[in-house]
């Protein structure tokens, strides 16, 4: 069967790749939707040193399952999981499996690919769920993470830094969870974002490329903000802490690498202020039945998600056109199947 491989910088081979016999607890499954991830661009451009597989937003359908794989048939259609905690470890055992030290990432090969074979504990079942909207399950539990994180409180006040696929959807759960005001930052040329934003509620929104973020909070929320939720690169963290509230808590989700990687901010202001600076690396990614209801339901509404689709020919040109054309996406997917 095929599969995509990457190696920087945006390399691509689509190799004939052995699938080989399933174990007892393994299922085989058609990939039939893939969503383009910012991490995949990454990969793609700076992090794959030699060839490595890609892809990892996927749904599809179950073709073969193992002998002793219990709750699955042949024909159903699930989501697969990024990565699955153990559940045998010494923190899956004390009740901690977001902290598990020994994550199943069994897959072969990525998500670009025709077919890929998991253990049956990475797939959940999406029900009546079209696969390109089970495709966004997965950055949906990343954003549910950084909700459930954040702990956002009744009629708070919240900001959330950078409106990619993943900060949309965080803004848009913080009001379901009741947020009074929901600010959402980023760059101007990001246009279609901004509508997807108008159509999810957020009416409040700051352009960091025409306007300084910290005098603008300043103004606008002259006692700090309950919650900053960022999914920005790590340079924006010690504004995220300026305009935090007295007691005020951070999450924070995002990627940068080499020197842009490190971050100063005044220690006394953020001990004085009670802060609190939470990571959330959403590996294990838990929440796939909260996030396949809020599909199901539309609270969360994959056609405002989906902005452009490409065939399974053409996943280097997904890829470069997520990583090039950010001020007219949302998210880039693959149709496999």
């Amino acid at each position: 069967m095929k599969a995509y491989f990457t190696k920087s910088p945006m390399k691509f081979e689509l190799r004939d790749v052995e699938v080989g016999p399933l174990g007892p607890d393994e299922v085989l499954v058609r990939v039939k939707a893939c969503g383009v991830c910012g991490w995949d661009v990454l990969v793609a451009r700076t992090v794959a040193k030699e060839w490595t597989p890609i892809g990892h937003e996927l749904a599809g359908e179950v073709v073969e399952k193992g002998s002793t794989v219990p709750g699955l048939a042949v024909g159903d259609r699930v989501v697969v999981e990024n990565s699955t905690y153990c559940g045998v470890c010494e923190q899956c055992k004390r009740g901690n499996v977001v902290h598990c030290v020994n994550l199943d990432h069994h897959r072969s090969p990525g998500g670009f690919a025709e077919l890929i074979k998991v253990r049956y504990t990475s797939v959940y079942p999406m029900r009546d769920l079209d696969f390109r909207a089970g495709a966004l399950a997965e950055p949906l539990t990343v954003a549910i993470d950084m909700v459930e994180a954040a702990e956002i409180p009744l009629a708070g006040r919240v900001a959330v830094f950078g409106p990619g696929p993943i900060g949309l959807m965080i803004a848009k759960l913080a009001l379901v969870k009741g947020a009074a005001r929901v600010y959402l930052t980023g760059r101007a040329h990001s246009k279609r974002r901004w509508e997807v934003a108008e159509r999810l509620g957020i009416t409040d929104r700051v352009m960091i490329d025409r306007q300084d973020p910290v005098a603008y909070f300043e103004q606008a929320e002259p006692q700090g903000l309950d919650r900053v939720l960022v999914t920005a690169p790590p340079a924006t963290i010690p504004d995220a802490l300026k305009i935090a509230r007295f007691g005020g808590i951070i999450t924070y989700n995002g990627i940068e690498f080499g020197d842009d990687a490190r971050i100063a901010f005044d220690g006394n202001d953020f001990h004085f202020k009670r802060l609190q600076l939470r990571g959330v690396h959403s590996i294990p990614n838990l929440g796939w039945p909260q996030a396949v209801e809020l599909l199901r339901s539309r609270t969360i509404d994959p056609e405002l998600f989906i902005s452009h689709v490409f065939t399974f020919d053409k996943v280097p040109e997904a890829v470069r056109f997520a990583a090039d054309a950010r001020s007219e996406t949302v998210k880039v997917m693959v149709d496999v199947g």
